[in-house]
């Protein structure tokens, strides 16, 4: 754990990957939003951006010093974002530094001013009444579960980028002058008869190939990905749900990957005086757990397993992701809202040499990208998604309840929407 100017950076236990707390963020409108935003993090001298979104799309940057740029960073507000991308929301959270994060975002997108850090929680609890204020209809959710769900999993998506590679912020005479000394240096080496002696290069200055060939391994498997199997099993326990219980409706579900698992509540109103809590626990189904919130809510809890799997043991050949779009394209009339981003290139970071210096990629190493994807529609509709053809990361299915809207061939009273990445080879 770590500050970094203005921003905070966490950890993730016995990884390199740091969330990013305290990024300034701002509306992005078009449909090339990553250089957009690009350009917009140069002007404000940011070290580090990332762009997304999904209804809407929004441009974080930040100042990163220089020793934490050494990890895997991801932007928290953005990954708080892809995990409750429905509507308005906001969320306070305690960081372990003892300050208070203040977390907001409209439609999958951070809101400009909405990734805060404050002192005390009265001052986080001030910021947030103004944002009630200014949006009425915005859902608090609970922060210490949030943070707990965005350090289980890394959010691909959320994965800062860096505005300018380190040789382009020195000016030209010092580039130039630079690579005078890397030739200085190396070519006496390359005149000397029989090459370098044994023991005088380390072996990821001898073989880089082999650096990046292990730096690729280990951030593959830690990249999680879900089958077809696990969106089926979540589609099933949201059918268990029931709308009503005696004097209880449902309001929402939603479902986010934790720990090997589907983790999903159904909230629930009380709408008949006489209703307690005690009968809509009795009505859950076996393994649920009932949890009363206030005098008028109750949730129910409930786990799906989901198969451990990561993207080291999921072949993305070059290409497949088209028939898994172009089937996508087929069945879109089932759904009331298809969104599929732009391709972003990912992978690890550069290994380093002795010196620290990062080794240069090789020119056939595979090229992966990856791609947000929304999909909102009835919840039947879920069951004709091909997904055997995709390497794909979940994120959450929610469900909602519009009572009175009119049922049709991508419209129902059961809205459900995914929220996930997919990964591609170039």
């Amino acid at each position: 754990m770590q500050a970094s100017g203005d921003l905070y950076l966490l950890r993730r236990d016995g990884t390199r990957h740091a969330l990013v707390f305290g990024l300034s963020w701002f509306a992005l409108v078009g449909s090339h939003i990553a250089p957009m935003a690009r350009v917009r993090a140069r002007q404000m001298k940011a070290t580090h951006y990332v762009a997304g979104g999904l209804r809407a799309a929004a441009g974080g940057c930040g100042r990163i010093g220089r020793r934490a740029r050494r990890d895997e960073l991801y932007a928290a507000g953005q990954a708080y974002a892809h995990l409750y991308p429905d509507g308005a929301v906001a969320s306070i959270a305690l960081l372990p530094d003892g300050r208070h994060w203040l977390i907001a975002a409209q439609d999958g997108a951070v809101m400009s001013r909405a990734d805060r850090l404050y002192a005390t929680r009265p001052q986080a609890e001030q910021a947030l009444q103004a944002l009630r204020e200014q949006r009425p209809g915005l859902r608090v959710h609970d922060g210490d579960q949030a943070l707990a769900a965005l350090m289980r999993n890394v959010d691909p998506a959320a994965r800062l980028a860096a505005v300018d590679p380190p040789w382009r912020r020195l000016p030209w005479p010092v580039r130039i002058f630079a690579l005078g000394l890397v030739g200085a240096a190396l070519l006496p080496q390359a005149w000397r008869p029989g090459g370098a002696g044994p023991g005088s290069a380390s072996p990821v200055e001898a073989d880089p190939r082999a650096a990046w060939r292990q730096a690729e391994q280990d951030w593959r498997r830690s990249v999680a990905v879900h089958g077809p199997q696990a969106l089926r099993d979540v589609v099933q326990s949201l059918y268990g749900v029931p709308l009503a219980v005696h004097g209880w409706t449902l309001q929402r579900a939603q479902c986010s990957v934790g720990a090997g698992a589907w983790q999903c509540a159904a909230h629930f109103l009380r709408t008949w005086p006489g209703a307690t809590h005690a009968v809509l626990a009795a009505a859950a189904p076996a393994a649920w757990q009932a949890e009363f919130l206030a005098l008028d809510q109750s949730v129910l809890r409930w786990q799906v397993p989901v198969a451990g799997r990561t993207l080291a043991g999921q072949p993305l050949a070059a290409g497949a992701h088209q028939a898994f779009l172009g089937g996508l394209q087929q069945v879109a009339q089932a759904f009331s809202n298809v969104q599929v981003g732009p391709p972003v290139s990912i992978g690890p970071p550069a290994p380093r040499d002795a010196q620290g210096m990062p080794l240069p990629a090789p020119v056939d190493a595979v090229r992966l990208r990856s791609r947000t994807l929304s999909v909102s529609g009835p919840l039947r509709s879920f069951g004709v998604l091909a997904l055997h053809q995709a390497a794909a990361t979940w994120n959450s299915l929610t469900l909602r309840l519009e009572p009175g809207r009119a049922a049709g061939l991508s419209a129902s009273v059961l809205v459900a929407q995914l929220q996930g990445v997919l990964y591609e080879a170039q």
